[in-house]
């Protein structure tokens, strides 16, 4: 017989024998008066059968018995089971195992034949892993780490979603504009996405000699999702970073938005159609004139900094699980800035425009999700001063698709592919030494057109196996016709959540990009430019309570094939480089002291190829220490205070260590230092603002805001100048000296 069979007995006590040999007695009676027909009924008969899982392999260990006897034995190695039963007619076989569903089947007794009972698996409730490594959520996103609000009140970032992000580890405090300078990256490392659309130029006002702003108003955009390295194979042609933008779905109701500061007016306009339609769009006009003259520095500018914009974007849900978003900008900017080199005075000019208009969409059938976008995306910059002049337009054309489907619970699989076709109009002249600026020097006039295409592919598996693992694995391939060449990139990461509190995270990757159009420019660039590549190494812990969250991670990077300009406009490529470092981010609840707090600080080591040298130096975005700390507090629904201070280790800089005179030219020729020997003095600042929340009518939210900007007014070296004959070094103090910002917002639904 398989298995064992179980025999219950009951203690008998000797009162309890003496009965039971009366009853022995009348049973035999009975059965005397009944006949022997009827007691061969009641012979044991054998219930047996085999246990099995869904694939059909025997299950040892099972528990099969009778529900209304509790007769019963285990299944042996092979599945079987035996036993012997007296109960005759309806009855339930009952077939249990940990990890497996139980199984109940309705059977007559006796059986004709053995049972074959097949056993499932429990289903496992996973619950999501949300935690990335290098990875941060901002706006109305599962599992944020900066919700709308804290992005709108963050003081100093002047409700620009990328100042916002720059409060965040890992990103260098490199001057005062908006620009994202990720773990000893430059700007342009770091790509930006609207809705899975690249943004050839998401910042505006972004020139060397003004402070650059985001372009998106922070209203526009449902969430943000950020990485700071070790992202997934889904991103491609970025060496540092991924900021993945994702506009507002549709309204759910209809409401008019004014607002009106110092520094310009807007509006905006929301339309609920439908249950499945609604749409957005905004005007916004900026004039600094008045800023600058109430905060002194009307002087500076020949031209003051101005810009005018008009967007918009709208959802039609057409299905439960399927929508059609659409997004649209168009974007002026300008400015004007007096300028005091050592051979020339004059003004900067930049004119420029920006546009975007990207159309997605997603949908399921059952459980498998589709998303795709086409986008277009264009830049125009007219930049002039002295015999510096470029005029470039450039335009991207793009194409998506992507699909996820979910192979059972744990397991997914990803796949896509993308396709962008870049044109770039170049034309203008560089002087031909970098130090003379005067309209009347030598230049290399440069004018061409150069076009290309990036076709795009990967491939990801994720595996769950538990709530405590989540895996994943991708691989991506891109060919660009700019290079020639295809690039292969492998990626992993890997999150273990040792307790509801306690997360690991890691990730691996290989990461290309390709360069700058201007680079291939047959005048001053060079035609046989690869890929530019880096790998990355990243590891950390999160602690997340619920009411501290504690970020600590580590990484590693290293580059090749780096290609940059040199000061006299030509292109270099075969750099390489280096970055280390570790990064800390706290936020709380200060509850007994009704606060709010963060603070973030990111230690770094980075070096790469000086382009003018072809030597390794530091980076010129090597911020050694960067530290920001921002306090916000509420006093009911009404008003919100917040105070942000910043600091940060001053960057590299080469410095000029003498001059020698060109009678020939009737200038001074610097002779250039170390590369990037010095650094510029320590940065600090202290912001300010507050907001007071108001309803004068039903339905009306009026916020009133004040901002102080460089609190302290401190004097912040963002650069060095030099005299005509190089002998002074005149620092160029920041940009944003003690600065107040104030204005008023309302709604008006309808």
């Amino acid at each position: 017989m398989a298995g064992f069979t179980r025999i219950r007995r009951d203690a008998r006590r000797p009162a309890a024998r003496r009965l039971a040999a009366v009853w022995l007695v009348c049973i035999a009676a009975f059965a005397l008066i009944i006949g022997p027909a009827h007691l061969a009924a009641q012979e044991p008969s054998t219930v047996a059968g085999t246990v099995s899982d869904a694939a059909g392999q025997p299950l040892a260990g099972a528990d099969a018995f009778l529900l209304q006897t509790l007769e019963g034995s285990l299944t042996d190695q092979a599945g079987g089971f035996s036993f012997n039963t007296r109960a005759t007619g309806p009855a339930t076989v009952v077939v249990q195992k940990p990890g497996y569903l139980e199984v109940r089947l309705a059977v007559d007794l006796p059986l004709d034949g053995p049972l074959a009972i097949a056993m499932h698996f429990v289903p496992i409730v996973l619950q999501p892993i949300t935690v990335e490594a290098g990875a941060f959520r901002l706006g109305n996103l599962p599992d944020v780490t900066l919700d709308d609000l804290e992005v709108v009140r963050t003081p100093g970032a002047a409700a620009d979603p990328f100042r916002a992000i720059q409060t965040f580890p890992g990103l260098q405090s490199v001057g005062e504009g908006a620009g994202l300078f990720v773990r000893g990256g430059d700007i342009s490392e770091t790509r930006v996405l609207l809705d899975g659309a690249t943004v050839i130029s998401p910042f505006r006002l972004d020139t060397d000699r003004t402070i650059s702003f985001g372009r998106f108003d922070p209203f526009q955009l449902r969430g943000i999702h950020f990485s700071a390295g070790g992202f997934g194979a889904e991103y491609g042609d970025a060496l540092s970073a991924i900021a993945d933008l994702r506009s507002v779905d549709r309204p759910t109701s209809s409401e008019l938005g004014v607002t009106a500061a110092i520094g310009g007016v807007s509006g905006g306009l929301q339309i609920d159609l439908s249950e499945s339609v609604g749409f957005r769009a905004t005007a916004t006009h900026s004039d600094t004139d008045l800023l600058m003259r109430l905060n002194g520095r009307r002087d500076e500018f020949d031209a003051v900094p101005r810009s005018s914009d008009l967007s918009g974007g709208g959802e039609w849900a057409y299905r439960d699980g399927g929508s059609l978003k659409v997004f649209a900008l168009v974007q002026t900017d300008g400015v004007g800035v007096r300028i005091r080199d050592p051979s020339y005075s004059g003004v900067y000019r930049s004119d420029a425009r920006a546009d975007l208009f990207a159309v997605s969409g997603l949908d399921h059938v059952r459980a498998v999700a589709f998303e795709w976008g086409l986008a277009t995306s264009g830049s125009r910059k007219d930049e002039d001063f002295g015999a510096f002049r470029l005029d470039r337009d450039d335009r991207s054309i793009q194409a998506r698709a992507r699909m996820e489907v979910p192979v059972r619970p744990g397991v997914a699989v990803a796949a896509g592919a993308e396709m962008e076709h870049r044109d770039a109009d170049l034309a203008g002249s560089v002087p031909v030494a970098s130090h003379d600026n005067a309209p009347n020097a030598a230049t290399t006039v440069f004018s061409s057109r150069q076009s290309g295409v990036r076709l795009g592919g990967f491939g990801e598996f994720e595996l769950q196996p538990s709530n405590a693992l989540r895996v994943l694995i991708g691989l991506r391939t891109d060919r660009s016709t700019f290079t020639g060449r295809a690039t292969v990139d492998p990626r992993l990461s890997a999150t273990w959540r040792l307790t509801e509190q306690l997360t690991l995270a890691g990730a691996w990757g290989v990461f290309h990009q390709v360069p700058d159009p201007l680079l291939f420019e047959p005048t001053l660039g060079d035609s046989s430019l690869p890929a530019m590549s880096a790998h990355h190494w990243i590891g950390g812990a999160t602690w997340n309570d619920g009411i501290r969250l504690v970020r600590v991670e580590a990484y590693a990077k290293r580059y090749a094939a780096l290609a940059a300009r040199t000061r006299t406009g030509s292109a270099r490529g075969g750099g390489t480089g280096t970055a280390r470092g570790f990064d800390v981010f706290v936020k709380e609840e200060l509850g007994f002291l009704g606060l709010d707090g963060r603070i973030a600080y990111s230690f770094i080591r980075s070096e790469r190829t000086d382009p003018d040298s072809g030597r390794l130096a530091p980076s010129p975005f090597d911020a050694t220490h960067t530290l920001n700390l921002v306090l916000n507090r509420g006093v009911g629904n009404w008003l919100d205070a917040g105070v942000a201070y910043r600091a940060a280790t001053g960057v590299p800089f080469t410095p000029v260590r003498d001059a020698a005179f060109d009678p020939d030219r009737g200038l001074w020729e610097p002779v250039y230092g170390t590369p990037l020997s010095e650094r510029l003095p320590r940065y600090a600042r202290i912001d300010l603002s507050a907001s007071v929340l108001q309803s004068y009518w039903s339905d009306n939210t009026t916020v009133f805001f004040v901002s102080i900007m460089n609190s302290l007014d401190r004097s912040n070296v963002r650069e060095y100048r030099y005299s005509r004959d190089y002998s002074e070094r005149i620092p160029l103090e920041t940009p944003f000296p003690r600065s107040i910002y104030f204005g008023v917002t309302t709604t008006l639904p309808f």
